[in-house]
């Protein structure tokens, strides 16, 4: 049962990744904009719910990718 530890180590690799992406847009993500954002709603914010939601699907990944891995080394 090797694919269920690849696809364990697949989702780590893309929780880690979006966590860090989710991270990066809530600290740094819509600074030194010139206007822009989706009418009343500034880029700042747009880039605070794209953070948020990138550490939550990452967190995801990344617990499911460790369940994957562990369930591959408990059988």
């Amino acid at each position: 049962m090797f694919v269920v530890l690849a696809m364990g180590i697949l989702l780590v690799l893309l929780g880690v990744v979006g966590v860090a992406y989710g991270i990066y847009a809530i600290a740094r993500g819509g600074r030194n904009q010139e206007g822009g954002g989706l009418g009343p709603i500034p880029e700042r914010a747009i880039h605070a719910v794209a953070g948020i939601r990138m550490l939550i699907g990452g967190a995801v990944a990344l617990v499911l990718g460790v369940v994957a891995i562990l369930n591959h080394f408990s059988a």
